[in-house]
């Protein structure tokens, strides 16, 4: 096991997405990286074959070099490479279903990790399906093994994570007592319990239960119930918006049909409509015209305007001060971010977070 987990009594955890630097504008640069204890690069892809390859290589020959400038001038700072992420996910069951091809699959990512400088690799597998369940503790288990090789031989420790589920279907395939030995800690998806596809809007990403189980503490629960311990749970938050078009009046918007997700922060000219929002251009945008609620039950805000029939469901520093506050009072390992790019040009949403937390 890594020493890094007991090194770090409270994590802030942000990832970075490869592909802010085109529509989000979001450099490695602009990372306020003295507030965070690690960064997350996302992705690598995993091939067919079993080899973990840049999902850009474009994109990372211009965000590698930064990143490492980056730790150079934060020295507290770790930076994780995450290997697959919804995209590219499609290869793990296969290449994990034997033993040869998973410890060539391993030995393929910690190369990637050691030749790109990465300080530890973080496994973003959604989803294992039950059939899967057996083969994802041996997969992290090889990770562990060949991690602690590495670092003996380097004199260093590095650091192992997963993204893992939230919702009960998907995390009744993991055998949690068994997972959790291997990692240094476990970045929970507490988020996107409610999508701009669906067709009734919600919150994205309530605290407290408000309508049936989906809920941050309802997943938070199954982790400590399944024996994961407190201080390994790291809760995410979502500093992307999520929002519906088409939406009625009733109850200001909340929990009412829509037609579909509304045009987004970031889509393309003649793209689909997202739903996703960057809290930039909510505060410049929607805030001044849109009326704001708040559910005391959810500790959650949302947006709503009756002339547009849009509805968003978003973080404010009120909500992430009632997450932060949750990660301290259930002494958790931390609260870890999708995504930085999401914020505002001040790091709102981020210095909410990291204040709170100390």
């Amino acid at each position: 096991m890594s020493d890094t987990f007991q090194a770090q009594s409270m994590r802030l955890v942000g990832y970075f997405p490869a592909g802010a630097i085109h529509a989000q504008n979001y450099q490695v640069a602009d990372i306020p990286a003295a507030l965070l204890t690690h960064v997350i690069y996302a992705f690598a892809n995993v091939t067919a074959a079993g080899d973990c390859v840049s999902e850009n290589a474009k994109d990372d020959a211009v965000n590698f070099p930064q990143l490492l400038e980056l730790k150079t001038n934060f020295p507290q700072l770790l930076v994780l490479i995450s290997v697959g992420g919804y995209s590219h996910s499609t290869n793990f069951s296969a290449v994990c279903s034997g033993t040869a091809t998973r410890a060539h699959f391993v030995a393929s990512c910690v190369q990637f990790m050691i030749q790109n400088g990465f300080d530890g690799i973080d496994i973003d597998w959604e989803f294992p399906g039950a059939a899967d369940s057996a083969n994802f503790i041996a997969l992290l288990q090889e990770l562990r093994s060949q991690l602690d090789a590495q670092g003996a031989a380097n004199g260093r420790a590095y650091v192992l994570t997963i993204a893992a589920p939230a919702g009960p279907t998907n995390i009744a395939n993991l055998q949690l007592a068994q997972i959790h030995p291997s990692l240094d800690w476990i970045n929970l998806m507490t988020y996107d319990f409610s999508v701009a596809s669906s067709d009734k809007t919600n919150f994205n990403a309530p605290l407290f239960a408000t309508k049936g189980p989906l809920n941050v503490n309802a997943a938070v629960n199954s982790y400590l119930g399944a024996g994961v311990p407190p201080a390994k749970i790291v809760m995410g938050v979502h500093f992307v918006g999520t929002g519906w078009q088409g939406v009625g009046p009733t109850n200001n918007g909340l929990y009412q049909t829509a037609t579909g997700p509304a045009p987004g922060t970031w889509d393309l000219p003649g793209a689909a409509p997202s739903g996703s929002f960057g809290f930039q251009d909510i505060e410049d945008n929607y805030l001044p015209s849109y009326t704001r609620s708040w559910d005391d039950e959810a500790q959650a805000p949302w947006l709503y305007n009756a002339d547009t029939g849009i509805m968003i469901s978003y973080e404010d520093p009120q909500s992430l001060t009632a997450k932060a506050g949750y990660v301290l009072s259930n002494q958790l390992g931390g609260a870890m971010i999708w995504e930085l790019a999401a914020d505002d040009d001040e790091a709102t949403l981020l210095n909410a977070v990291a204040s709170s937390l100390g």
